[in-house]
């Protein structure tokens, strides 16, 4: 793939450049799940992904993602909002050590996807920290829209920490839990005027980043468990940021 990879710096510098140029812009993400959604009868058989992990707990709700498998709307719908966005993130440090990461590899050749950019998606949960100046930038007098299902929580947060200082207006905080809304929420953003998007909705990230950016014009970015980082002031640390350690992703 011939992206050219962006590190954290270079991905805010971008966002910022967009939203004072009033340019549209759409960052999403594709991890695990996103890529055996993804895979559905192109990759793996229906027994194959159906006897997948993701699969299982996506369809027990142990995780909630707000959609089951087999899924073939979702994966169209996916195939083609990835081809439409402008900045991709995945696991990039995980690329070859992990099946998942291997698996968005082998699912972006099967659809011919290859993004102009795309940056190592694990540094959503540390680039309010690792680029705290150019993220208040991001925020700074703009009107903004949370989407997922802590965005009331981190629309409080954001408040408190930063809203008297940064003098942003969080216009919507609108909950999503799942596929089904994906309507409800387009026609909600229709009629709001707003100028950034911040989004931690799972694999509707991914399908809502690009309609912002073709429909509004506006500048979408998918940070994912940033969202929740926002809200506690403290990295979600999982597994795979254990892997690539903590200190190397703050300096992605």
């Amino acid at each position: 793939m011939d992206s050219k990879v962006l590190s954290s710096g270079r991905l805010m510098d971008k966002i910022i450049t967009s939203l004072d140029k009033k340019k549209p812009l759409s960052v999403i993400s594709v991890g695990a799940t996103h890529s055996y959604v993804l895979a559905q009868y192109r990759i793996l058989t229906e027994e194959q992904f159906m006897n997948h992990n993701e699969a299982i707990r996506t369809n027990s709700g142990t995780v909630v993602r707000g959609f089951t498998f087999p899924n073939i709307q979702l994966r169209d719908e996916m195939v083609d909002a990835i081809k439409k966005s402008d900045i991709v993130g995945f696991n990039l440090a995980l690329r070859d050590k992990i099946k998942s990461g291997k698996m968005t590899l082998i699912v972006f050749k099967e659809y011919g996807i290859c993004p102009p950019y795309t940056f190592d998606s694990l540094i959503r949960r540390v680039i309010m920290f690792s680029q705290e100046r150019k993220f208040k930038t991001m925020l700074q007098n703009r009107r903004i829209v949370l989407i997922g299902k802590n965005a009331k929580e981190a629309r409080d947060a954001l408040r408190e920490k930063w809203g008297r200082k940064l003098g942003f207006d969080i216009v919507e905080s609108l909950v999503m839990t799942s596929y089904e809304q994906m309507s409800e929420i387009k026609k909600k953003l229709d009629t709001t005027h707003y100028d950034l998007c911040l989004l931690s909705a799972g694999v509707n990230s991914v399908i809502l980043a690009p309609y912002i950016a073709t429909e509004h014009g506006k500048v979408a970015f998918d940070i994912g468990q940033g969202m929740t980082s926002l809200i506690t002031g403290e990295v979600v640390v999982t597994g795979m940021v254990e892997y690539v350690g903590l200190k190397n992703l703050l300096k992605l």
